[in-house]
């Protein structure tokens, strides 16, 4: 896995540190699962024959390695809604500080309904309507123009209706001016993942800034109104260098903004006028680690050390969180836009622009003195703020030998797992096997073509008979319930007999998964539940991994979770208590909790019925 590689060069530590770490997310994992069962939120019906489980400790501790990484002050972390739209996940992240950025006006106003303030909602989109810019202007909300018809667009709105640029507008009041962006595509190249690379030469994204520079100059020189820039680089696949130069060329634009600004404006720069750059977004993009349980390159390892007389010695290597290490290598790409932190000095923003390589622009390189008031920062993170933390349990509904192979089906498929089923080279994910109760039975890996061959002949026999010996591994398809043959999560995977009322587990689904979920075959989308585990239950694997990795192995346990849990519980948005019906439309409101062996859990979102999975077909 070329992203797995690309992640684990950045964080090499001492194989016996990172074992523990990973087993120990193992055993979450599985505690976890054998909780529910026991609960009586999994498998008890057939609704509850597949859902979801959200780890809120590894959660919180992922947005707590997020603020400790030294990004510039005032910087606003928003996240990337179409990652995981649930209302109840969105409101923890509102709660943990962060923004949202929102790419559709479904997200936009599920991003009001959770309760983020205008000036902490930022609306990206390729396609937006003259109705869905006046809503958003009307909002109150951050916008980023996708291109020069839609600032042309938005200019026949502000000319109409000027009224929209006041900053009491929606309601709320901001303190500055109306945050209006425009989107460049700095057009450094592709990543791995074209699908998801944003910056290449043809991008649908954004305007190009190598053959429209002077157009884009042109645009804020001509629209005041217009404060911001944007950019987003790509997602999973992407190098961090390949994102920091998009950065880079934009910052360069904005320098160059802020230059002819000054030299249009006799008042720049002596209190009679305002910074023409106010925001740079510069998007999100970081890649995840999806090929084991290693949360060292996620969550860092900057105050770790050895407890006294521990037998197992600290990483040989300080793991360096993949935020924090984003955030240094701005800082050293482009020191002026952290010029006042930590005591940039002019001399650093000096020596960068020197050395700033521009050979690939043809100009000369702008002055940075421009930007000696750096304007706010802003980031879109999604994916890495949520997939480990997240795996999918789904119910074994039967098992059979066919051709050599054992056939396992469960309710894990395509319409849930979309990518890893469609483009399994691209997205591969891991299988794991439990029993009925919750216990592992095995975790393996696909066997390789020459594998199939050998264990072609010691399976013959087994084709004969469903019985085999209990630990004997056969090569195993794990296939979904839809109705077409590459409804496949697994191809010959070595793994024991499964049974009916076996569990299929999927780990790393906490981003585009749900959000992408398929209607095809008119399958009910299921359950997302959040647990934790409680304190009076940790294990003497937990205080191992805490003695040898603190800041890890906290901010997988209830003490680094933001929201301080009770020694009773964990505590949830007060808002979820409520009685009545929110405004999100939800059919109840109030709190579904539960509590298993080791773990409590709470209903993040319920499962549909057939009923509202009918509705969407019949909407007349």
């Amino acid at each position: 896995n070329t992203t797995t590689h690309q992640v684990s060069n950045l964080c090499t530590c001492n194989d016996t540190w990172e074992l523990l770490i990973m087993a120990h997310v193992q055993e979450r994992r599985r505690g976890a699962l054998s909780s529910a069962i026991a609960a009586g939120v999994l498998g008890n019906s057939d609704e509850s024959a597949t859902a979801m489980f959200m780890d809120l400790d590894v959660l919180h501790g992922t947005i707590a390695a997020l603020k400790r990484a030294p990004f510039p002050p005032g910087t606003l972390h928003t996240f990337a809604i179409k990652a995981n739209p649930v209302g109840r996940v969105l409101e923890l992240m509102r709660d943990a500080g962060l923004g949202a950025e929102v790419a559709s006006l479904g997200e936009l106003r599920q991003a009001l309904a959770c309760g983020f303030h205008p000036d902490r909602v930022v609306f990206d989109s390729p396609v937006k309507t003259r109705e869905e810019l006046r809503f958003a202007l009307r909002a109150g909300v951050r916008l980023n123009l996708d291109n020069l018809q839609e600032v042309q667009r938005v200019a026949e709105l502000l000319s109409a209706e000027p009224e929209l640029l006041d900053s009491t507008t929606g309601g709320y009041s901001t303190a500055g001016p109306r945050l209006i962006g425009l989107r460049v595509n700095p057009q450094v190249g592709e990543g791995r993942i074209a699908a998801l690379s944003t910056a290449g030469k043809v991008s649908k994204f954004g305007t190009p800034l190598l053959e429209h520079r002077r157009e884009l100059l042109a645009a804020f020189a001509d629209h005041p109104w217009i404060n911001a820039l944007h950019l987003h680089v790509g997602s999973q696949g992407v190098p961090l260098e390949l994102t920091v130069e998009g950065v880079a060329r934009v910052a360069d634009l904005a320098a160059e903004v802020e230059t002819a600004a000054a030299a249009a404006s006799a008042a720049y720069g002596n209190g009679g006028g305002r910074r023409r750059i106010m925001a740079l977004d510069i998007g999100g993009g970081l890649p995840v680690q999806y090929g084991d349980d290693d949360l060292g390159w996620l969550l860092g390892s900057a105050n770790a050390t050895a407890a006294a007389g521990s037998a197992l010695a600290p990483p040989t290597e300080t793991v360096v969180s993949i935020f924090e290490r984003y955030a240094s290598m701005l800082r050293q790409r482009l020191p002026y836009l952290f010029a006042g932190c930590d005591g940039s000095s002019g001399n650093e923003i000096a020596a960068a622009a020197a050395t700033t390589n521009d050979t690939n622009l043809n100009r000369t390189p702008p002055t940075t003195n421009a930007l000696t008031m750096a304007p706010q920062l802003v980031t879109e993170f999604g994916r890495c703020l949520v997939a480990k933390s997240v795996f999918a349990a789904g119910r074994v509904e039967y098992s059979k030998l066919c051709g050599g192979r054992r056939v396992v089906v469960s309710g894990l498929g395509g319409d849930l797992l979309l990518r890893a089923v469609y483009l399994p080279d691209t997205w591969p994910v891991r299988v794991e096997l439990y029993d009925n109760a919750g216990h592992t039975k095995v975790c393996g890996t696909a066997a390789s073509a020459t594998d199939k061959g050998e264990v072609a002949d010691d399976v013959a026999e087994a084709d004969k008979s469903e019985s085999s010996e209990p630990g004997s591994l056969l090569p195993t398809d794990v296939v979904g319930p839809l109705c077409f043959q590459g409804d496949r999560l697994a191809e010959a995977m070595l793994l024991p007999p499964a049974h009916p009322g076996d569990w299929i587990v999927v780990p790393d689904v906490g981003a585009y998964c749900l959000s992408m979920y398929s209607r095809y075959n008119s399958r009910c989308s299921p359950s997302v539940w959040g647990f934790w585990r409680r304190r009076q239950y940790a294990t003497r694997q937990e205080e191992t991994a805490a003695e040898v990795m603190p800041a890890v192995a906290a901010a997988v346990a209830p003490a680094a979770v933001t929201a301080t849990p009770t020694e009773e519980g964990y505590s949830l948005p007060a808002v979820w208590a409520a009685s009545s019906s929110s405004s999100r439309g939800e059919g109840g409101g109030g709190v579904e909790e539960a509590s298993g062996q080791d773990y409590d859990f709470v209903l993040l979102r319920r499962g549909e019925t057939v009923e509202e999975v009918l509705a969407f077909w019949n909407l007349v």
